[in-house]
């Protein structure tokens, strides 16, 4: 998982067309934020940002804020820009020189200000170093309306927050939200949980949903699939805000396990491509790639690029140490291509009754969009002057189907540019699924060493089951990784169960179950899952989602 410290900004525009002025006079960006989405200035964005660091070239450190390359970073952004992202995302502020190149550059920032997450907030010494920075920084920031969320801190831990006392937490929390919304009035603050560490945590006292979220396919990844781990969490959380994925990727370090580093430059690529189609179909309407460059700094030696996953998550990797432009590797270009047209809906696993909604964020060379089933155009319209399109599919009285769908994007010559299938299943009457059930008797941790579990299957549906349920038990222990299992069923079945026990590790602050399971349906195929989250007395009681 990575550990993250420094600086940057992520951001936003709608396919790269959202312009801003380039003047600090204007105080602050029209934001709204409703039905899960930001609206800039009247206009709905879907967030395409990038992770970005600046002073974070070979042999450089991105702490602190003097002798920055402003030319580079000018660089740099052209090139993001170019590839179809709408803004940056940093870890920690940046100086108001930099600030006033994002700016410059039309590109949106959801700015990093590094509140350290392992530090004691019950102490008020913290905390007031805490607000004091918050203050620093505000100082400057609040004149750029390029700035449109502040994210205060990177990937808590449960077992710290156990430790300092979840109120504390909330406490330090609430401060900086409420002294932010003072200084700089109607712009978002969020922080980036983890969704392997802190999909527990209620992020309705923020006011947008952030989190970093790596697929390393074990926990609620390994049962639910990574797009449904994330519209769960979305789910429980019950506001509809929006969710800002800010951080996922995959590191091609020579060496790794798990898919933590060791990937291949075209599994790079390819994992990439799906996360986005995964966040777009999770209903997350924010997406921040980790990240633009590699960090050689990570492992302490700025001067070597060490053999360490978290030194090598980056779209652009450097060929020595006097190399400070880079080169693009093959996720990059994968990226570059996908950003063509972004297409929010539909959403594969999703059932529509009849009426499919069509919503298209595209970059300014696209003027015409295609929809293709069975081998004949649905649909073929042109997107706005901004890159937006909206419409529907109707396929009104017809029966249950399932239908894979193509969407086509054209420039102005007739060339295609992307081409992107999704399947969905659409029906005249609301569907019955089959549901899956997960027992855990246990209220409380405390003096327990086994949790017994029952998962229950019923199937009275025209779905077919797969032949497995996969299910997990997560101790958030660190970054330990779930323990993950699969039990053969039998799909014939309509109705069954089955039981199982965890070992619980010692000390661990709480535990998360999940469970998930496989339905088809001709082409169409869905996960029905669970998950239930028990906790060592009473301690997250403050910061915790009510189930």
């Amino acid at each position: 998982m990575p550990k993250r410290l420094i600086p940057f900004l992520l951001a936003l525009l709608c396919g790269g067309s959202l312009a801003v002025a380039a003047s600090p006079q204007r105080s602050k960006a029209r934001i709204e934020l409703k039905d899960g989405w930001y609206f800039i200035e009247g206009r709905k964005v879907l967030i395409n940002a990038i992770g970005y660091e600046s002073g974070a070239r070979p042999g450089e450190t991105p702490y602190g804020q003097a002798g920055r390359n402003l030319a580079q970073i000018r660089r740099d952004l052209k090139v993001i820009q170019a590839a179809g992202f709408n803004g940056i995302r940093t870890w920690s502020e940046m100086s108001e020189a930099e600030l006033k190149v994002v700016q410059a550059s039309g590109l949106k920032a959801i700015f990093g200000i590094w509140l350290k997450p392992d530090e004691d907030f019950s102490d008020a010494k913290v905390v007031e170093k805490d607000l004091a920075l918050i203050r620093q920084v505000l100082a400057y920031s609040r004149k750029y309306d390029c700035v449109i969320t502040y994210l205060i801190m990177n990937e808590p831990m449960p077992e710290h927050i156990r430790k300092v006392g979840a109120q504390a937490t909330r406490d330090l929390w609430t401060r900086a939200i409420e002294l932010i919304h003072q200084l700089h009035p109607g712009i978002p603050v969020t922080i980036s949980g983890n969704t392997a560490i802190t999909e527990w945590l209620d992020m309705n006292l923020f006011d947008v949903y952030g989190r970093n979220a790596y697929d390393y396919q074990d926990g609620s990844n390994f049962t639910h699939g990574f797009a449904n781990s994330q519209r769960a969490i979305t789910d429980s959380l019950g506001r509809g805000k929006p969710v800002l994925l800010t951080e996922f990727g995959r590191s091609v370090s020579r060496q790794g396990s798990g898919l933590y580093g060791g990937n291949s430059l075209q599994e790079q690529a390819e994992a990439m491509v799906k996360y986005y189609r995964d966040i777009l179909d999770s209903g997350a309407t924010g997406l921040c790639p980790f990240y633009f460059a590699d960090g050689w700094w990570k492992s302490g030696a700025p001067a070597v690029h060490n053999d360490e996953a978290e030194e090598w998550f980056g779209f652009f990797g450097f060929k020595d140490l006097q190399d400070a432009v880079g080169y693009p590797r093959p996720a990059w270009h994968a990226l570059k291509q996908y950003n063509k047209a972004l297409i929010a809906s539909p959403k594969n696993q999703q059932f529509y009754q009849n009426d499919v909604p069509i919503e298209v964020f595209c970059q300014p060379e696209v003027k015409k969009l295609r929809v293709i089933h069975q081998d004949g155009i649905l649909m073929e319209a042109a997107p706005d002057a901004r890159g937006y399109f909206s419409g529907h599919l109707s396929f009104h009285g017809e029966g249950l189907k399932d239908r894979e769908l193509a969407v086509e994007a054209y420039d102005a010559g007739g060339h295609l540019l992307k081409v992107e299938t999704i399947i969905v299943l659409t029906g005249k009457d609301p569907i019955q699924w089959p549901t899956l059930e997960l027992r855990a008797h246990a209220t409380d941790l405390e003096g327990l060493w086994e949790i017994p579990v029952e998962v229950a299957l019923h199937n009275p549906t025209v779905f077919n089951l797969g032949e497995e349920v996969r299910y997990a038990f997560s101790h958030h222990k660190g970054w330990d990784r779930a323990e993950a299992r699969t039990r053969k069923i039998d799909p014939r079945l309509k109705s069954q169960s089955f039981s199982e026990a965890f070992l619980l590790p010692e000390a661990c602050p709480m535990l998360a179950i999940y469970a998930g399971a496989e339905v088809r349906f001709g082409k169409f195929h869905r996960i029905i899952f669970a998950h239930r989250y028990l906790y060592r007395g009473a301690w997250a009681d403050s910061i915790r989602i009510k189930e």
